[in-house]
C-alpha cells in the first residue's frame, strides 16, 4: 500500500463505501447520494486498490456482503466520519459565527404540527438557526438518513434503533397508540356487530368489509393484518397506500376502515376530524423518541432545543393526539 499526498484514502471514498453498506446495494446508494453508480464503484474501486484489499461481495441480486476488511473499514469510517461531523458543528458552535442547523427527519405522520413547533422552537433558541425538515416513508428509512450524517434530529419508532445506543442521545417524546379508524356515520351497534360476524352489519356498512394496507415496508402492517385477521376476518384488502394519512383520507370518505397512529391526529383538518371515530389499540402502540448525535449535547443551543421538544411532546402534544370522541377498542368487546 503507496502512501503519500496524491495517494490516499479520501472523506469521499469512506462516506460513499458506508453509503454503499448502509443501503445494502451499490444501487440504493446511488439513489441516496445522488451520484451515479459507475461514479459509486470507481470510487469503491480506488478505495480497495490503496488499501490493498476487497471490501465488499456482490451477489447476484445485487446486495453487498462485507469481508473481514469490509467490516473493519465499515467501522473505521462510521467513527471516523462521526468524529469529523462533530468537529465540524463544534467548531461552528464555537468559533464560527454560523447559527445552529437543524435537520429535522420524521415521517408524514407528523407533518404540521410537531414540525412547526420544532421550527419555532429553533428560531426561539438562535433566531439566525437554519431548520430543515427531510421526510421518510418510515422510521428504518429516517435511522438510515441519521447514519449517512443527512439529519442531526430523527423522531422515530424506538425499536428502529435498538442498536445505535452508543452513538446517539436517545430522548423519549410520547406513547403513540395505534387506533382502529373508523367512518363516523357507522354506530357502535354495527361495529359490535361485525366484530360478532353479522352479515347484515357488512351489507348495511359496506366500508366494513374493507380496510386500507400500507406498503413500502410499513413496521405496523404485520400486526395490522393479524389484527384484521382475528377480529374482521372477512374484511380485505381493497386499498393500498404509502402513508396513514393516505389511510385517514379513504376512511373519511366512508370507503374503508384503517389503523392508523393517533400521533397525525392533531394535523387533521377539522373537516375530516368530524366524519372519523378513534377506537385506540393499546397493545398496538409504540414509543416515539427523538434521537440526536450525543456530541451536539455540548453544545447549549442543541441542548436547548432537544429539551423543549421534550416539553412540548410530553406537556402538549401527547395530549392534543386524543380525539374527543376517543375510546378504547376493548369497549366494543364488551
Amino acid at each position: 500500500m503507496e502512501r503519500g499526498l496524491l495517494n490516499r484514502v479520501t472523506l469521499k471514498q469512506l462516506e460513499i463505501f458506508r453509503s454503499v453498506v448502509v443501503s445494502g446495494s451499490i444501487t440504493k446508494a446511488a439513489r441516496r447520494t445522488g451520484l451515479s453508480q459507475p461514479s459509486i464503484s470507481q470510487q469503491l474501486a480506488k478505495l480497495e486498490e490503496f488499501l490493498g484489499a476487497q471490501l465488499i461481495h456482490r451477489n447476484r441480486s445485487g446486495q453487498v456482503d462485507l469481508t473481514a476488511a469490509g467490516e473493519f473499514w465499515f467501522k473505521s469510517a462510521s467513527d471516523l466520519l462521526w468524529r469529523y461531523d462533530a468537529a465540524i458543528e463544534s467548531h461552528a458552535a464555537r468559533f464560527s459565527e454560523d447559527a445552529a442547523q437543524v435537520r429535522l427527519g420524521t415521517t408524514p405522520t407528523l407533518r404540521g404540527r410537531f414540525v412547526g413547533t420544532a421550527a419555532r422552537i429553533t428560531l426561539d433558541v438562535d433566531p439566525n438557526a437554519r431548520f430543515e425538515q427531510v421526510w421518510g416513508l418510515n422510521s428504518g428509512e429516517i435511522v438510515e438518513r441519521l447514519r449517512m450524517h443527512q439529519l442531526n434530529f430523527a423522531l422515530v419508532n424506538k425499536t428502529s434503533l435498538e442498536q445505535e445506543h452508543t452513538s446517539y442521545k436517545i430522548t423519549p417524546m410520547f406513547r403513540d397508540t395505534i387506533a382502529w379508524v373508523v367512518p363516523a356515520e357507522i354506530p357502535t351497534d354495527a361495529l359490535r356487530a361485525a366484530l360478532k360476524g353479522d352479515a347484515e352489519a357488512f351489507q348495511t356498512y359496506p366500508a366494513l368489509g374493507r380496510y386500507v394496507a400500507l406498503f413500502g415496508d410499513a413496521p405496523l402492517q404485520p400486526g395490522s393484518d393479524d389484527w384484521y385477521r382475528h377480529y374482521l376476518p372477512t374484511a380485505s384488502t381493497v386499498f393500498g397506500g404509502m402513508t396513514y394519512s393516505v389511510a385517514v383520507d379513504l376512511t373519511s370518505e366512508g370507503l374503508s376502515t384503517a389503523h392508523c397512529p393517533l400521533s397525525l391526529y392533531p394535523n387533521l383538518p377539522q373537516s375530516q376530524v368530524r366524519k372519523l371515530r378513534w377506537f385506540g389499540i393499546e397493545w398496538l402502540s409504540r414509543e416515539v423518541v427523538m434521537a440526536m448525535p450525543k456530541h451536539l449535547m455540548s453544545i447549549p443551543a442543541y441542548a436547548e432545543i432537544l429539551g423543549r421538544l421534550q416539553s412540548f411532546a410530553e406537556e402538549d402534544y401527547a395530549l392534543e393526539m386524543v380525539p374527543d370522541n376517543y375510546q378504547p377498542f376493548t369497549d366494543l368487546l364488551d
